[in-house]
């Protein structure tokens, strides 16, 4: 069971951490940017305009900088949140993992499939042509699609087999009734 755990560890949840703190940082950049121009847009509003034209125009964009904002801000929550829960999830019991690793792994698995089938065609169209440089790289995609939906179809089993150890899927594991 470890080694499920460790290869769910290496496989997906750093991958995933390092994600979500790329993706944490650049909510915490936009939304001191847009906090800093909504503040700017605030204080300008106390100085008199020049124009009715200045006035709405500037209405305008301290109203489009208010909805950044708040967007941003929503923005920083929901990343800071998906990062909180990943790292729990990377604290959190071999048992527990195995089974949310078993579910990521039967989604992945069909990821891969799925991208094995779309290459494919792919393949052949650009074989047609006479584009070899894209046909190779279609068939090198096909490869690491197949490889990886294989190792992901059995990593899940392997999971499934951690969670129902009684569980078998062939005829021999079943005991005879005679």
């Amino acid at each position: 069971m470890r080694k499920l755990v460790l290869d769910f560890d290496v496989t997906v949840l750093v991958p995933l951490i390092l994600v979500a703190i790329g993706v944490l940082w650049n909510s915490v950049r936009r939304y001191w940017e847009s906090r800093s121009d909504y503040r700017a847009s605030l204080k300008r509003i106390e100085r008199p305009f020049d124009s009715r034209e200045d006035e709405d125009e500037f209405l305008e964009w301290g109203s489009k900088r208010c909805t950044e904002w708040r967007k941003d801000r929503r923005l920083l929550w929901l990343t800071s949140i998906v990062f909180v829960a990943i790292c729990a999830l990377m604290m959190a019991p071999d048992g527990f993992k195995v089974s949310v690793a078993e579910g990521f792994w039967s989604l992945m698995w069909f990821v891969g499939a799925a991208s094995f089938i779309i290459c494919i065609p792919m393949a052949w169209h650009y074989s047609k042509e006479s584009d070899w440089l894209k046909f190779g790289i279609c068939l090198l995609a096909m490869l690491i699609a197949a490889a990886s939906a294989e190792h992901f179809l059995h990593q899940k089993d392997n999971a499934h087999h951690v969670n129902c150890p009684h569980c078998g899927d062939d005829d021999d594991d079943q005991p005879d009734d005679n």
